[in-house]
């Protein structure tokens, strides 16, 4: 893949600079988010903490792997907790026993807000080392992306972009994707939509999703056919990886392709739907740009982590 494609591939499904820290609004969506999980778990009070360790009590405490796997939401934790000392980053590789951060404050404090440190850690590390066990399997044939099948929108895409893959769209005002549903309720053929979706909206990244081949070849044709600076992808979904290669072979053996290379990079191939660890591998050597995967967050395992008193 040259790095021309591999531009374009980023331009379209990539959107981790947004999740950082250093963005006010980012930065307020996680500090509101826990603050709103705080909230929910606290209640009116913890009752056993308050019953039974004095008011004044400072202690210190740190966080634990309890299985290998890759460190994320630390920049998020620590951010927030003022009292938590990250030992390691984002991104690190973590083995089963070693220390992640080490916490020191009033020991109700601690306590108190010891599952929900944990609940962040080890579903944001969960879905990193899945995300990451998922990108060595493409095995640099193609990119890796999430989907919005999230629990913890923005932290899983976070976590997503730690482990080594794209975000895909953050929400629906992203990328205009043109769905199935969408031309069922409209009764409209692919390419009217298409030219609706340019005509109504201002985003230059419009997929088109697919479940079989002649649909596929009627999006491209149909594309071809605009005058458009926008850029395009046609998303296979829940299709057979042989009949997406197939279909690959064939938009590209299309006359209007043959020999054009810069309509060549104006439509990217995504596939989607049914793929998991088991068929990864021969999904990425269909010829797509990138495979967008529910499973990393709609049903990770979490990271096995402990909290322990020193």
């Amino acid at each position: 893949m040259d790095k021309q494609r591999q531009k374009l591939i980023r331009e379209f499904w990539d959107r981790s600079s947004i999740l950082n820290l250093n963005n006010k609004d980012y930065y307020s969506y996680v500090k509101n988010l826990i603050n709103e999980k705080l909230k929910e778990d606290i209640g009116n009070g913890d009752i056993t903490t308050d019953a039974l360790i004095d008011v004044d009590k400072e202690i210190n405490a740190h966080i634990v792997a309890r299985e290998d796997g890759i460190a994320a939401g630390i920049g998020e934790i620590s951010s927030m907790f003022k009292a938590v000392k990250p030992i390691k980053k984002d991104g690190d590789k973590i083995r089963d026993g070693e220390i992640i951060v080490e916490i020191s404050n009033n020991a109700r404090k601690i306590l108190t807000s010891e599952r929900l440190i944990l609940n962040i850690l080890q579903r944001m590390s969960g879905i990193a080392t899945s995300t990451y066990n998922a990108v060595k399997l493409a095995n640099n044939e193609c990119f890796i992306a999430g989907t919005r099948k999230t629990l913890l929108p923005l932290l899983d895409k976070k976590a997503i972009s730690i482990g080594g893959a794209l975000t895909h769209r953050l929400n629906l005002n992203d990328a205009a994707i043109i769905k199935d549903s969408h031309l069922e309720v409209l009764n409209n053929g692919i390419e009217k939509a298409i030219r609706v979706v340019i005509e109504k909206t201002k985003t230059n990244y419009i997929e088109i999703e697919v479940k079989n081949e002649e649909e596929a070849l009627k999006a491209a044709d149909s594309i071809s056919n605009l005058n458009s600076g926008k850029l395009f992808a046609i998303m296979f979904d829940n299709m057979k990886a042989t009949m997406i290669k197939n279909t690959i072979d064939k938009i590209y053996n299309i006359k209007k392709f043959k020999n054009d290379e810069k309509l060549k990079n104006k439509i990217l191939f995504e596939a989607s739907g049914g793929i998991n660890e088991e068929n990864i591998e021969e999904y990425s050597k269909t010829g797509v740009d990138i495979i967008s995967l529910g499973f990393i967050t709609h049903s990770p395992k979490v990271l096995n982590m402990s909290l322990e008193v020193k």
